[in-house]
């Protein structure tokens, strides 16, 4: 058996404990006939109407995706943008971390002008502002209520320990940010990454080579997404959409309150929908997971009997039915997309181990 394949069975073993952990804890100490009673009392009329906001998060980053692109492929279709951005939380759902290399591949697959290079660049862009955007809502939120992270000790989170790393990963994501996409940047990662190649020469180990160029390789890439981001409209447009993203994002969260007995208090509130959702999305960013299957759960459990003060019961539910939405929808339209453009899902697995 080749190292490859050893990486490949650990990475799904790793990701398999993380998901059995995580969905054990999501029900740890519930009472499943009160569970059940919450299934049955919630109004699933409030999970078909999220649908919308999903649909239009959805569409809302094909369309900063766009912006990002106008530059060096102004023509292309936003069809085409929007079904790789389906096709990549398609398989993001299937395969953690997969999504950012399959949406430009399939991308380039129905836009003959493109190239896989330019959008994988513009990729990596959209994944930084996101990176960036979400710790400074993080940071945000922190200063309003210091105490965001308090109370998740049960699946060994320590507050104490993790604001002061998130201030410094907040401090450097913005130095990056500012640094990354100039000649600086790629000089700052050439002699930083240097000793990568000394070592390598030197003992051997190929595979340190291979990362300093991995490491080089993404920074000339943010350097061609970012030299795309040249008007001020464009700088404007993406900060708009992006926004526009992430209220797209809470407003489900938000809405599915109103579904439980639970949520029909007065700590329902677009703010609280925020906390949840920095939690959640930070949890998936540490332990990313198929579909954020179980971290999003356990981590939407204690978030909402923390800040919306739902019980155990509802909570759980809320985190059920809601995840499975999220999860459907992407799932949905990725079969879709699979089939009216003669796709199978090997091929996309095949494409993902090529690229």
């Amino acid at each position: 058996m080749n190292r490859q394949h050893l990486s490949a069975i650990l990475k799904v073993t790793i990701t398999f404990l993380i998901v059995a952990f995580s969905i054990y804890f999501s029900v740890w100490k519930v009472d499943f006939r009160e569970l059940g009673r919450s299934f049955q009392t919630a109004n699933y009329w409030y999970a078909v109407l999220i649908i919308v906001p999903i649909l239009l998060s959805h569409y809302a980053r094909a369309m900063r995706w766009k912006v990002i692109l106008e530059r060096i492929h102004p023509e292309v279709r936003m069809r085409n943008l929007f079904g790789g951005v389906m096709i990549g939380y398609f398989m993001n759902n299937l395969i953690p971390r997969s999504g950012e290399f399959i949406r430009p591949w399939f991308t380039a697959q129905s836009e003959s002008t493109t190239t896989y290079s330019s959008l994988l660049g513009s990729i990596i862009v959209e994944r930084f502002i996101d990176t960036v955007a979400l710790l400074l809502i993080i940071a945000a939120i922190l200063l309003v209520d210091a105490t965001l992270f308090d109370g998740f000790e049960e699946i060994g989170v320590n507050a104490d320990v993790i604001r002061p790393i998130l201030y410094m990963a907040i401090f450097l994501g913005i130095v990056f940010i500012v640094i990354a996409p100039s000649t600086a940047g790629l000089w700052f990662a050439t002699t930083g990454t240097a000793p990568l190649s000394w070592i390598a020469r030197r003992s051997g180990i190929t595979a340190l080579g291979t990362l300093r160029e991995k490491i080089l390789d993404m920074f000339r890439k943010l350097q061609l997404g970012f030299g795309a981001i040249r008007s001020i409209r464009q700088v404007l447009l993406v900060f708009v959409y992006t926004l526009g993203i992430y209220f797209l994002y809470l407003l489900p969260l938000y809405i599915m309150f109103f579904a439980f007995e639970s949520g029909h208090g007065p700590q329902s509130t677009m703010f609280a929908a925020l906390e949840i959702w920095a939690v959640t999305a930070l949890g998936y960013a540490i332990a990313p997971t198929p579909g954020a299957f179980g971290v999003f759960h356990v981590t939407a459990r204690i978030a909402l009997m923390k800040f919306v003060a739902f019980t155990e019961a509802d909570a759980v539910a809320y985190a059920t039915l809601t995840h499975f939405v999220n999860y459907l929808v992407p799932i949905a339209l990725g079969i879709y997309y699979l089939a009216t453009r003669g796709l199978s899902f090997s091929s996309l697995v095949r494409a993902r181990n090529a690229t």
